[in-house]
């Protein structure tokens, strides 16, 4: 049925995180650990959308992730201040990597690293900070037409980030490589920029979505002591300068894709960090804005949701909690130790065998169609043939596909290179968990398909 009157409103919230709060940077548990200085604000920018009848909210938060308590969390304190329904409050981290460490965890309260890892203020701040922007957007919701165009970037930004070298062996090129490694092939990347913009009858901005399938950890890769919204903040930044409105990136299946080859020079220092990350999102929003003068706008006559609870097959070897939790003591143990050592990859499977029965890992999913337009909402960190499978196998005239969304994280690669071997391929992910997340992609988007 088409809309009456489709509405869109937004609303923007800093959700920056306190000076001296820990870092991500676990292999130093000290005062080199901790936030220092800050180069860009963070936030939780939100869109609403509303056809009289029906009202989704998204909203996209500078995290590089969070744990499903967190989300569930949030949306229950939303619930409580707004008449959304649950199950139509949409919730995506940028994935940046120069925040505060995001990713606590009530169970992870036996460990007793709480004083030293997070900063439980600012963690326990984000739930109404998210609901207050959500508030915004709903109260500024205003007629509204769309339009919707992909773009390209082929170099500048993502490159593959496992590739071979010229001995023929599989490599890893983390985000401040070598000069030797920058000079390797960029590998395969899904280089489409999806942009749709939603603007007043009368052509005034209203808001800008941005896809691109690119980690955000220029600036913070292995998570230096400063705050910053990386490229795809310095990007919606430019944008909202010259388009107007507000723009909000979707990060999309960088499971294996980084900006390591384009950085430039061997600096580790944040001028150099934030130098690529300002050149970086020049370079995106220089594609964007190119694509959004070529976008013709249309009114909305269809809008559709879609919300499903399901599981993803793992490592049957993340069934074992005990197990999990006796390797996360041995790696906090090692860490206070040594200090060298992260234990995050471990704490985190605790966390996720706690949910796992019989081989299976809960997740939720969501879409959202608008007229001809689909965007799907998908857990984890897929590999990016993932996301350009979803996107081919869609019977809409453009696809969106936003990962890191409401879920426990964790990498899903592919089967071939979960046989290679390395970084991304060591957590819970089997062969049969990317075929799945794919086909129940596929299964909402035909769901809300016009």
């Amino acid at each position: 049925m088409k809309p009456d009157n489709f509405m869109v409103g937004i609303g923007k919230v800093d959700i920056t995180p306190n000076y001296n709060s820990p870092t991500r940077r676990w292999h130093l548990p000290d005062e080199n650990a901790r936030i220092k200085t800050f180069h860009s604000p963070l936030y939780a920018k939100t869109i609403a959308f509303s056809d009289g009848d029906k009202i989704v909210t998204l909203t996209s938060m500078d995290v590089a992730i969070q744990y499903k308590t967190h989300h569930d969390l949030i949306r229950k304190t939303v619930r409580e201040m707004t008449s959304v329904p649950i199950d139509e409050i949409i919730l995506h981290s940028t994935h940046q990597h120069s925040d505060s460490f995001m990713e606590y965890e009530p169970a992870y309260d036996i460990f007793g690293i709480n004083d030293s890892a997070f900063d439980m203020d600012y963690i326990n701040s984000i739930p109404k900070k998210v609901a207050t922007s959500i508030i915004l957007a709903l109260q500024n919701l205003r007629s509204a037409v769309v339009g919707y165009k992909s773009g390209a970037i082929e170099e500048g930004i993502a490159s593959c980030r496992r590739i071979t070298d010229n001995e023929g062996n599989l490599t890893w090129r983390d985000s401040r490589p070598s000069e030797a490694l920058r000079a390797l092939p960029r590998g395969h990347i899904d280089p489409e920029v999806g942009v749709v913009t939603f603007s007043e009858p009368n052509g005034s901005s209203i808001a800008t979505l941005i896809n691109y399938a690119c980690h955000p950890s220029v600036a913070g890769g292995d998570s230096p002591n400063c705050i910053s919204a990386d490229y795809p903040g310095f990007a919606t930044e430019m944008i909202d300068s010259v388009y107007g409105g507000m723009s909000v990136f979707l990060h999309g299946c960088t499971g294996d894709i980084n900006p390591a080859k384009y950085v430039r020079g061997n600096g580790t220092a944040v001028e150099d960090r934030i130098a690529d990350a300002r050149r970086m999102g020049q370079i995106l929003a220089g594609e964007v804005l190119k694509t959004l003068a070529l976008i013709e706008t249309e009114e909305i006559n269809y809008f559709k949701s879609a919300q499903k609870e399901t599981v993803l097959p793992v490592q049957s070897i993340a069934d074992g909690e005990e197990k999990c939790l006796q390797n996360a003591r041995e790696a906090i143990m090692q860490w206070r130790e040594k200090g060298n050592n992260d234990p995050r990859t471990a704490i985190r499977k605790y966390i996720i065998a706690r949910k796992i029965k019989n081989g299976d890992c809960p997740v939720n999913m969501s879409a959202v169609a608008i007229n001809n337009l689909a965007i799907a909402f998908i857990p984890g960190e897929p590999f990016t043939e993932y996301g350009e499978t979803i996107k081919r196998n869609s019977k809409a005239d453009m696809t969106l596909v936003a990962a890191t969304c409401g879920e426990d994280p964790f990498y899903i690669p592919t089967p071939e290179a979960i046989a290679q071997g390395g970084y991304e391929s060591s957590y819970i992910a089997n062969d049969e968990t990317g075929g799945s997340l794919i086909n129940q992609a596929d299964e909402l988007l035909k769901e809300i398909k016009q």
